[in-house]
């Protein structure tokens, strides 16, 4: 089977509804801010991208499972197999389709809860969670560095891109926004501000992994068995 996707205008897509739910989060807050009365403005909560099930997390639960569902035909076509780089892509797809039900689930907030019991969690640290997640991803990339370090160099440097662009989010904005929640609680500006270029960096970085793999497929023969 042979398949071809528009990337321009899947891509197109999803960065208009990215940025459509990044505008109306910003809107939002906006006017929290300046009616500061929580009990008339908490629909607010419906596109904040600090809450949970909400249309962001669905958003962001959708496109992690786009990509997994990208990981595995990547898989499946047979040039990848025969270098035997299938396992490697399946991996991926598992991986992506644990951080899409993460998202929904936030395991990352059960985590922290247990985290919290073995640091101090205050300052950079407000949210344990991130050690864990940190962790992980430290020995993901030591058990795929030589996976990636093998393409093209155009490419790996794309895959590092769109890593850089999701972790500076998921990791260094998590990390300010902490401290921040700290310090003076979660209901300030400058949280705010931290918390939505965190989740505005982890969808673009996300929409962008999606473009590489989309590109990656394009006309590729896949072999998909019943």
């Amino acid at each position: 089977m042979k398949i071809a996707f528009h990337t321009k205008q899947i891509i197109k897509f999803l960065s208009f509804f990215a940025i459509l739910l990044i505008l109306a989060n910003i809107i939002m807050l906006m006017i929290y801010f300046n009616i500061n009365d929580p009990d008339k403005f908490d629909f607010v909560q419906m596109v904040d991208l600090d809450q949970e099930a909400n249309l962001p997390t669905l958003f962001s639960s959708a496109i992690l499972l786009i990509s997994a569902f990208l990981f595995y035909l990547l898989s499946k076509v047979p040039d990848e197999q025969k270098k035997g780089n299938a396992r490697f892509w399946l991996g991926l797809g598992m991986v992506f389709t644990f951080l899409a039900f993460d998202e929904s689930a936030t395991i990352h907030e059960t985590l922290g809860d247990l985290t919290e019991k073995f640091v101090d969690h205050s300052g950079y640290l407000y949210y344990p969670w991130v050690i864990s997640y940190t962790v992980l991803v430290l020995i993901l990339g030591f058990l795929y560095f030589r996976f990636f370090w093998k393409m093209e160099k155009k490419l790996f440097w794309s895959f590092m891109g769109a890593a850089a662009l999701f972790l500076s989010g998921a990791v260094g904005f998590e990390l300010l926004g902490a401290k921040e929640a700290s310090l003076h609680g979660a209901d300030t500006v400058t949280y705010c501000i931290y918390y939505t270029i965190e989740e505005s960096l982890e969808m673009f970085g996300v929409i962008y992994l999606i473009n590489i793999l989309l590109n990656l497929l394009s006309g590729k023969h896949l072999e998909i068995h019943s």
